[in-house]
C-alpha cells in the first residue's frame, strides 16, 4: 500500500513538472497556446492506438449556441441539442481527411439527425495534421474561429457573431457516408450510454490550453476507439495572446485528477 501511494505521489509530481508534457517553452512572438494564430482554436484529439479511419469517424463537435448544454448521444431525448458544428476526421485504407461541418437541424423533425453542411475551407483557415505526435495516435485540427459563422442559405446574409461561451463534446463513431452517427465512444463515462459527459464551458474570448479527460468508466473493445484526451488551445482574434507565456499555464489539474482516479482503481 505505501508503495501505490508513493506511485501515486509520484506520478502528481512528475503531471505537475511536465505541464501537460508537450510544451514547456514559451510561444514563438506569433503565435498563443497550442501554436494558435490570432483567431484560431486548435484541438489535439488523442486515442489509446493508432486510428482506424476504416471503421470509424473521430468527431468533436461544438454548441456554439452559448445554452451551455453538451453534446450527447442521447440524441432522441434531446433533439440533437448542442449540434452546432463538428470538426471530423474519417478515411480510408490509412488515407484520411478532416473537415469542418455545419449541422442543420430540421425544425419540423427534432429527431432526425443534423443535415451535413461541409464547409469548404483552405489550408490557411484549417489545417489538419494526421499524425501529431509521430505514434499515429493523435491527430490534430487548426481553424479559423470564423468557419462558426458559415451560412449555408443559398441566398449568403450577414451571419450574427456567436455566442463566445462553447461547450463540446468527443465522439468516435462508426464510419458512414450518409450523415448517420452510430456512436462508439464518448468522453462521458457510459461511453456510446449513458452517463453523459458534463463540458466546461469554454470562454472564446480568452487565452487557453486545457486537457480534458474522458469520464472513467466505460473502456470500448477496440483501443482504436478509445479516447485518452481532448486538448484545446484557444487564441481570441481580440487581445491576443500571442507571444504570452500561456505555455507554462495549463491546466494541470485535470490530469493530476484522472492519475489519482487510476491508481486509484488498482490499488482496489
Amino acid at each position: 500500500m505505501l508503495h501505490r501511494a508513493g506511485l501515486v505521489f509520484a506520478a502528481l509530481a512528475a503531471v505537475v513538472g511536465v505541464a501537460c508534457g508537450r510544451q514547456v517553452t514559451p510561444n514563438p512572438a506569433t503565435l498563443g497556446p497550442g501554436g494558435t494564430p490570432a483567431g484560431f482554436v486548435t484541438v489535439f484529439f488523442n486515442v489509446q492506438s493508432p486510428f482506424n479511419f476504416s471503421n470509424y469517424q473521430y468527431h468533436v463537435v461544438w454548441n456554439t449556441t452559448g445554452d451551455g448544454r453538451t453534446p450527447s448521444t442521447d440524441t432522441f431525448q434531446t433533439n440533437w441539442d448542442g449540434y452546432s458544428y463538428t470538426f471530423v476526421a474519417r478515411g480510408s485504407a490509412g488515407a484520411s481527411n478532416a473537415q469542418a461541418v455545419m449541422l442543420y437541424h430540421n425544425p419540423n423533425n427534432p429527431h432526425q439527425p443534423p443535415t451535413w453542411f461541409p464547409i469548404i475551407t483552405p489550408p490557411q483557415i484549417f489545417f489538419y495534421n494526421l499524425d501529431s505526435n509521430g505514434t499515429g495516435t493523435q491527430f490534430s485540427i487548426r481553424s479559423a474561429k470564423s468557419v462558426f459563422q458559415y451560412n449555408p442559405s443559398p441566398t449568403p446574409s450577414p451571419t450574427s457573431s456567436p455566442p463566445h461561451i462553447y461547450t463540446f463534446n468527443a465522439f468516435v463513431a462508426q464510419s458512414s457516408s450518409t450523415g448517420q452517427w452510430f456512436f462508439v465512444e464518448s468522453m462521458g463515462a457510459g461511453g456510446p450510454t449513458d452517463p453523459q459527459f458534463v463540458s466546461p464551458r469554454l470562454d472564446m474570448t480568452t487565452c487557453f490550453d486545457n486537457t480534458y479527460y474522458p469520464n472513467l468508466g466505460y473502456t470500448p473493445p477496440d483501443p482504436a476507439a478509445q479516447i485518452t484526451s481532448i486538448e484545446i488551445a484557444n487564441n481570441p482574434s481580440v487581445n491576443s495572446c500571442n507571444g504570452s507565456d500561456m505555455s507554462r499555464r495549463r491546466a494541470v489539474w485535470p490530469l493530476a485528477t484522472t492519475v489519482l482516479s487510476r491508481v486509484r482503481g488498482s490499488m482496489r
